[in-house]
């Protein structure tokens, strides 16, 4: 294992010099930047922050969104064993005051204007805030900042670097809100460097990815320091959610994505057919069907006939094609994490001919702890531990973790640090799971979310919300229902989809508010939503559901930066809505007509 990551780039430097290291869409193009020019830029922010007088193994904050100059700073940290602590750009005030108060940074890089204001306001100690775009009077703008002398001693401390050294702290909230400071060592990061080979050995210097998830998660950012050492070439754009579009001109070999894009690809593709005749529709959906037959009879060894490969063909010519077209035509590997991806879409990706590498891993991991191996992408399941790490399954079938990967513990914390250790030094993830036949780990829920209903029954919610999020009426899709004799939802609905119903039915509203209680709104979403669950046992049908106006968000921290529902927030904050589904199954018991309009679903 080399001794510091950057020694690995600055061997790809001398290899690859005048190849791109990284693209960035920027004037309505893509921009490349060399691998000579990014190693110049790496040393341009050691020598400044030399120059302001950052220590070894001093912290240094990093709050922006994602853009190249996210990840030079990143690595001019590095360059002088400086540490870097990334603050989510969409994290809540509370979240920042304390990341601030607990770091006390001398010098914090910050994304544009509006940031800065939030740090300027929060931070008990005022750094120096380098601004990466944009200006502001109490900021230096990055190239303020980066002039200074050139300097050479940063080389010298980069030599001293240990696999030991503190490399990030990466605050994770979890999901009851509290925020804590996951320190990884070097020595995490170079593993995982390591690990992915065997997992991802159809990749090398010749391949790309395309940055699409933020940098400040473990997920994108672990993936980043991997692509790079491996000297593959980057793609940066703006975090939007236009940026998908971007995937056909970048022709990424690899992309890193949350089930919701997959699961928005799936919704327009299905709804684009739909829009078509009736002949067409069927046509379609006979061989899609078909196609994701063969690709799970392929998985238990069984070939399609002569007929099936010419239909196949034909699937592949009308819908399976202009699938991969999305996403540049060239991915070889759509990497899926931070969620459950429902079965359906799946086999959907799958019967696309897309290699679906489902994965498994946490802040506290480095992130990844199971990955699939090439070939083998099994949906429900999150692929097998990655060799050298030791996965058990402890007390509840509590998925626990042992290796080199695993945080040194949280900063400043040692009593939430002993919480979440064994007494042999396993990290508790807190996630429910199973090892199949092969040894391929599941994900069946969190620990804590699951849901025991007054009948004794357990109810894994993460399974239903990850169906119901493959429905085209809903966006979001929290299960409620712990205690009582019931199971119910709280969903946030695709509102273009609801509006254009109210149109074909004459149904008049005067704002979404007013649409979500029209009785023929949920009636409607609620067909829809007991089709998709028809076949899932009968404690765990959800009998009530309430329309949400107003989407979960991080900024009301009804969210993880990684997009996990905080149940004990939710719960709270829409007390009156779950009583309201209490006071329609009190008065079904009772054999009376509910009164509420929302009820009558």
């Amino acid at each position: 294992m080399p001794s510091a990551y950057l020694s690995i780039l600055q061997e790809n430097c001398r290899r690859f010099a005048s190849r791109d290291a990284y693209r960035v869409f920027r004037d309505g193009r893509w921009q490349g930047v060399s691998w000579t020019g990014f190693w110049e830029r790496i040393g341009k922010v050691a020598s400044a922050l030399l120059h302001h007088g950052v220590a070894e193994q001093e912290l240094v904050v990093l709050y922006a969104p994602n853009s190249p100059e996210w990840t030079e700073a990143d690595l001019g940290c590095l360059a002088v064993r400086a540490v870097t602590v990334p603050i989510h750009a969409t994290s809540s005030s509370a979240a920042v005051r304390q990341i601030l108060e607990e770091t006390s940074p001398r010098v914090a890089f910050v994304g544009n204007p509006e940031l800065a204001e939030m740090l300027l306001a929060h931070a008990p100690k005022t750094p120096t805030v380098v601004l990466l775009e944009g200006e502001h009077p109490d900021c230096v703008t990055l190239q303020q900042f980066l002039e200074v002398p050139a300097r050479a001693d940063w080389d010298e401390r980069l030599k001293q670097a240990t696999p030991e050294d503190l490399w990030t702290i990466v605050y994770t909230s979890g999901t009851t809100g509290e925020v804590r400071g996951a320190m990884l060592p070097q020595q995490s990061i170079l593993f995982q460097i390591q690990s992915h080979r065997s997992r991802l050995p159809d990749l090398d210097h010749r391949d790309s990815s395309f940055c699409l998830l933020p940098l400040s998660h473990i997920f994108e950012r672990g993936w980043t320091y991997i692509q790079y050492a491996w000297g593959m070439t980057q793609h940066y754009c703006k975090v939007d959610p236009q940026a998908i579009h971007l995937l056909r001109s970048a022709r990424p070999s690899i992309l890193c994505v949350v089930p919701r894009i997959l699961e928005k690809v799936y919704s327009v593709v299905h709804e684009t057919f739909n829009s078509k005749p009736a002949p067409i529709r069927g046509l379609v959906k006979r061989l899609v069907t078909l196609a994701t037959e063969t690709s799970r009879g392929r998985r238990e060894g069984r070939e399609p006939s002569a007929w099936q490969k010419v239909q196949l063909a034909m699937a592949d010519a009308l819908v399976f094609s202009k699938v991969r077209a999305v996403f540049g035509g060239r991915l070889k590997h759509c990497v899926v994490g931070s969620a459950a991806l429902s079965t359906e879409v799946h086999e959907f990706f799958n019967a696309a001919g897309l290699f679906i590498n489902c994965g498994y891993g946490l802040t506290e991991t480095t992130a990844t702890v199971s990955s699939t191996p090439l070939g083998s992408s099994t949906p429900g399941s999150v692929g097998l531990a990655l060799q050298g790490l030791e996965v058990r399954l402890g007390e509840e079938g509590e998925i626990q973790v042992q290796g080199p990967t695993v945080m040194q513990g949280y900063y400043r914390k040692p009593e939430a640090t002993a919480e979440v250790f064994t007494p042999d030094g396993f990290f508790k993830t807190g996630d429910v799971g199973r090892f199949d036949a092969r040894g391929f780990l599941h994900i069946t829920d969190r620990l804590k979310d699951l849901i025991r209903t007054s009948t004794g029954k357990f109810v894994a919610p993460q399974y239903l919300e990850a169906r119901m999020a493959s429905c085209p009426l809903i966006e979001q899709a929290a299960v409620v229902g712990e205690g009582r004799s019931w199971l119910g939802a709280l969903l946030v609905p695709d509102f273009s989809r609801l509006e254009e119903y109210a149109r074909q039915i004459g149904l008049t509203h005067e704002s979404r508010e007013d649409l979500v209680v029209r009785p023929e709104i949920i009636a409607f979403v609620k067909q829809a939503l007991d089709e998709l669950l028809r076949d899932v046992a009968r404690h765990e049908r959800v009998q009530r559901i309430v329309l949400l106006a107003q989407p979960f968000t991080i900024q009301a921290g009804e969210l993880t930066p990684t997009l996990k529902l905080r149940r004990k927030i939710i719960a709270e904050r829409y007390r009156e809505a779950i009583a309201r589904m209490d006071d329609f199954c009190q008065e079904i018991q009772r054999g009376s007509e509910p009164r509420a309009a929302e009820a009558r679903s």
